[in-house]
């Protein structure tokens, strides 16, 4: 398994719903998952534009590629243990709140992102967050 790999479910807080979050399936990202979007707390957009998003708001599906791209860019993983991310002494330290974390586990990235994004409903033309 890549970092680029890394496929995610999580729990996002939703403002709109009655139940106190949404869940997110990232198994297969169907169509209408795709256009679910989510707004990442600035430290988090700060990382996804270093690793080359454009934007405010993003599907979770595009979170997880730029985040996987910014482990990549910045190097974070182990070569030989691909699936390991050393993220002591980065930003992302800072958010996952872990020096080390594996993609085969990763309920710390779940956890970093019922923190991290609130869920954004698009009506029309209009953005409600």
């Amino acid at each position: 398994m890549q970092v680029h790999d890394l496929k995610i479910s999580c729990r996002i807080p939703h403002p709109h719903a009655e139940s106190p979050v949404l869940l997110l399936p990232a198994q297969s990202f169907q169509p209408a998952l795709g256009r679910c979007r989510v707004c990442p707390k600035p430290r988090l957009l700060k990382i996804l534009q270093a690793a080359g998003a454009q934007g405010e708001t993003f599907t979770l599906k595009e979170v997880i590629h730029y985040l996987g791209q910014y482990i990549m860019l910045r190097e974070l993983y182990d070569k030989q243990q691909q699936h390991m991310v050393y993220c002591g002494g980065d930003v992302l330290w800072e958010l996952m709140e872990l020096e080390t974390f594996s993609v085969k586990d990763p309920s710390p990235v779940y956890d970093m992102l019922k923190r991290n994004v609130t869920a954004s409903v698009v009506t029309g033309r209009f953005l409600i967050v």
